[in-house]
């Protein structure tokens, strides 16, 4: 069993493991967050609280240039491009870079890749809008890191320019991934995922054990063998009123705040936190 640094295995499967998300849904409502505070969403597209409806926004973002920060496979990246906006995707994974990248050239997309860590970011432009999703600053364990996040986020954002991230709540961590386990057979790979939570430091363990091919006879569509692979991740769970002061601290102004990617307040059973920041003129 060979053990591998977080995300350096699950980078192949990861899109798989992931294809209930609606990310056409999720690109729409984070730029939709935008376009309303700007003032300029279309008339009776706008989604109501609570709703999942997709946002309708004008062209205000066109030609703008967006940074997606944790940009993983890429998933908000090229759809960001397609709609118009200059990209630059940033990740800390050089696995999960390398499939982004791919995935734009397929697609003909002109997006600019940069495998930095989000706490020392040294990047030639600034932006109009920043995103981090699919909470990516769960990963950063300690306050210091995070904070350091927010404010170099801050740093590379325009005056007036919009900061977009989200996080899993310690419910979710709590209830959703706890102490639970995981797993699916998919034919060419299966997965046991295996969890620990830890009330006392609000630290989610999450272990994960990847049987990929190894060896495959050429009459035979499903492989004979497999190679077994670890892989461990670790999220912490930050409380909303601790991420107020950062975004604070970070020169920022906090426009709002949402739950499950709608327009309603988070509640005791929210499972993910959209925080909406801009940079003031």
């Amino acid at each position: 069993m060979n053990k591998a640094d977080a995300y350096e295995v699950l980078a192949r499967y990861y899109d798989q493991l992931m294809d209930e998300v609606d990310y056409d849904y999720w690109c729409e409502y984070v730029l939709g967050l935008v376009e309303r505070a700007e003032g300029s969403v279309g008339g009776g597209g706008g989604a109501g609280e609570g709703s999942r409806e997709s946002p309708v926004f004008s062209s205000w973002l066109k030609g703008k240039r967006v940074l997606d920060l944790a940009c993983g496979t890429g998933q908000f990246a090229y759809r960001l491009r397609q709609r118009g906006l200059v990209v630059t995707a940033v990740d800390y994974s050089p696995e999960m870079l390398a499939i982004a990248e791919e995935r734009a050239r397929t697609k003909g997309l002109d997006i600019t890749f940069i495998c930095q860590d989000m706490r020392r970011l040294e990047l030639p432009y600034t932006y109009d809008l920043v995103l981090c999703l699919c909470d990516s600053l769960n990963y950063l364990l300690e306050i210091e890191d995070l904070a350091l996040a927010l404010e170099n986020a801050a740093k590379v954002l325009k005056p007036g320019g919009h900061f977009i991230f989200d996080v899993n709540t310690a419910y979710k961590l709590a209830t959703v991934y706890g102490n639970h386990t995981y797993a699916a057979d998919l034919g060419h790979f299966a997965y046991i995922w295996e969890n620990e939570y830890q009330p006392d430091t609000e630290l989610c363990y999450m272990d994960l054990v990847f049987f990929v091919p190894a060896a495959k006879e050429e009459s035979e569509e499903v492989p004979v063998l497999f190679e077994k692979l670890f892989e461990s991740h670790v999220e912490r769970a930050y409380p909303p009123e601790l991420i107020r002061e950062l975004i604070m601290g970070a020169g920022l102004e906090l426009l709002g705040e949402y739950a499950d990617l709608t327009l309603a307040p988070p509640g005791p059973a929210a499972q993910r936190i959209t925080f909406h920041c801009r940079r003031p003129l």
